[in-house]
């Protein structure tokens, strides 16, 4: 890889010479990934040192920002309860911090930033990216994530280089990023590769009787194809000037472009927000802007509100094509 860690030849040392256990806090909120999870977690547990003691180096534990129950994701619904070992109060300092995806929140953010200044190695998991760029952890860095979130990835966080089709990037000597969940594995099999070498990296897959060999080579990516849905708002603030708002979706992420044929606009970037029953959106028509702020309920066929152009407000009521229904 790219760098060479001081903590993991550090943590080699002690590993060698029994000396001390490797810490590995999994940071958890409500909405955490079950696989984020346990993928890592099960490679951390099943490694154990082809040594005269079968040394099991690394100690696992949960944080969170209480010690609250809280839910795992659970096919649209709350999954199973997890009660967290800590809080970020009074959690043990970690070597290694995984960070899955999650709902996060402004405790983690300073929890991470705290961690990744002290140089521990933190790593995430799938959208758990989006927590670590959101701690400025990544700024002006490399990462991935999960490849059906690449564009809301990119469009958060342009400042961040962002890998496509690969299994996981290194942005500095001690911060990693993975693929969706399954590339967490590979990620941590990495982890106790570059710690413990590769054969002993290999034992621990033997052992999960995991065949991937994503962990070795980076590679294991395909050029992987999500879902692509196109939709079409249309209304109208004169009776000759139609608004057509394109949406594409691919896997999460969606673009927007904007068609004004009365106005000569075709295909121009629109940026559009939703909070809430409101949505806005911008875009520039000729030398200005022009804006649409309205509501609607979620999974509404059509949204109302006022679409202003140089100054001049018009009612507009954007409804959804009937073949997009």
């Amino acid at each position: 890889m790219k760098y060479v860690t001081a903590f993991l030849l550090a943590m080699l040392m002690l590993a060698g010479a029994n000396a001390a256990t490797i810490k590995v806090a999994f940071v958890i909120n409500e909405g955490a990934n079950v696989m984020d999870i346990a993928g890592s977690w099960e490679v951390f547990q099943d490694t154990m040192l082809d040594d005269d003691k079968e040394t099991m180096p690394f100690e696992l534990y949960t944080v969170a920002p209480s010690k609250t129950p809280l839910h795992t994701t659970g096919s649209g619904r709350p999954g199973m309860t997890i009660t967290p070992d800590y809080g970020f109060s009074d959690a043990p300092a970690p070597d290694i911090v995984v960070v899955g995806a999650q709902s996060g929140g402004p405790e983690l953010r300073e929890w991470l930033k705290r961690q990744h200044a002290d140089g521990k190695t933190v790593l995430s998991v799938c959208t758990g990216a989006f927590q670590l760029a959101r701690a400025g952890l990544l700024n002006g860095k490399s990462a991935t994530t999960h490849h059906w979130y690449l564009g809301n990835f990119a469009e958060e966080f342009p400042d961040v280089k962002l890998v496509r089709e690969v299994r996981f990037v290194q942005a500095d000597p001690h911060t990693y990023t993975a693929g969706g969940l399954s590339s967490g594995m590979d990620l941590s099999l990495h982890i106790v590769a570059e710690l413990f070498g590769q054969q002993q990296a290999q034992r621990t897959a033997n052992y999960m009787e995991y065949q991937g060999t994503g962990w070795k080579t980076n590679a294991g990516v395909a050029v992987l194809t999500a879902p692509v849905k196109r939709q079409l708002w249309r209304g109208r603030i004169k009776p000759d000037t139609e608004i057509l708002l394109h949406v594409l979706t691919t896997g999460a992420s969606s673009t927007y472009t904007t068609d004004i044929p009365a106005l000569h606009v075709a295909d121009a970037p629109t940026r559009v927000k939703t909070a809430d029953h409101l949505v806005t959106f911008s875009l520039a028509v000729g030398d200005g802007v022009a804006t649409f702020s309205g509501s609607g309920e979620a999974g509404a066929t059509a949204i109302s509100g006022t679409f202003i152009q140089d100054g001049v407000a018009y009612p507009l009521t954007l409804s959804l094509s009937a073949r997009d229904l």
